[in-house]
């Protein structure tokens, strides 16, 4: 009888358990980006690291900051380029940062003549809000982002939005919107059919206990603790009514967002599309993996969308 009074407060706590560790801002200290590659043992990545932040460190970069429609000041580092054919939007993955998912990719970027902004999704790195919600509200803010550029580069200028994983599907399920700016594509690596898959794939590597309790207990305080629904939106639906020219990514060893998802996404989207599979790639892996691949498949979906 006694475990039968107590299970509704260890459920409570363990919800509460979830909420904090899967949504709740994470602050980390300077660095911890360089930490996380140095422990990871792959001595590619390391290289290919070292590299870029030289690269990086040689930019007169400009930080930015905008405001979220639900008032969350946000905030982003424009990397520039002094002729810039577009603009490159990069927004990152769950409890990431843009320079960790990007920064070797910024040189490559550079080299076609594109300016890229590192965007710090709300509730990670310096842009403010209590809670990360697997794109469900961050996709809200990639229209704001496109109207900041629009207003200062004109919107006459060339943007192409690029999301890894949970910023993937931020950017998929913004791509029914009719953006305010000159989008002429979306590059979507890595990224889920639904926020709740993408909240499955961040559980099975995370709890030990059933993942379907698990998933719906998330489910159940997201919406009444942090006012946002597992459920709301999906990539899949955005995808079937979208005009924006796609590039999908995936790796073959992604175990996280399979190539099954992959296809579906792709099987969903109604507009201009491109699957790209890297063999052997790992989750966000394509780029270090398949470099020469992806740099191919990137210039020419760049080169084909520049103009409209």
């Amino acid at each position: 009888m006694l475990w039968l009074l107590s299970l509704p407060v260890v459920l409570i706590a363990y919800g509460f358990f979830l909420l904090h560790r899967c949504c709740a801002r994470r602050d980390r200290e300077e660095g911890w980006e360089d930490k996380r590659v140095a422990a990871s043992g792959d001595e590619t990545l390391q290289q290919a690291w070292r590299t870029a932040g030289d690269w990086l460190a040689r930019q007169e970069v400009e930080d930015i900051t905008v405001q979220s429609d639900d008032g969350f000041v946000l905030h982003a580092l424009l990397v520039p380029h002094i002729a810039p054919r577009a603009t490159v939007l990069l927004f990152h993955g769950w409890h990431s940062s843009a320079e960790l998912d990007f920064l070797c990719l910024l040189p490559f970027l550079h080299s076609i003549g594109i300016q890229c902004l590192l965007i710090d999704e709300r509730a990670q790195g310096d842009s403010e809000g209590a809670y990360m919600t697997f794109g469900v509200r961050e996709r809200l803010d990639v229209p704001v982002w496109v109207d900041y550029l629009a207003s200062r580069f004109g919107k006459a200028h060339p943007l192409f939005l690029h999301g890894q994983s949970m910023g993937a599907s931020a950017v998929m399920m913004a791509s029914d919107t009719h953006f305010g700016g000159n989008v002429r594509g979306i590059v979507a690596e890595c990224g889920f059919p639904t926020p709740y898959e993408a909240v499955c794939a961040v559980l099975r590597s995370k709890t030990q206990l059933s993942l379907r309790l698990s998933a719906w207990l998330l489910a159940l305080f997201t919406r009444v603790f942090a006012d946002f629904s597992l459920n709301e939106c999906g990539a899949v639906n955005a995808l079937r009514k979208t005009e924006y020219p796609m590039l999908l990514i995936c790796g073959t060893a992604d175990k996280l967002s399979t190539e099954t998802m992959a296809k579906q996404l792709y099987d969903a989207c109604k507009s201009d599309k491109t699957l790209l599979k890297i063999e052997g790639a790992g989750h966000c892996m394509g780029y270090l993996t398949g470099r020469a691949q992806y740099e191919a498949a990137y210039r020419e979906f760049i080169d084909k969308h520049l103009k409209g």
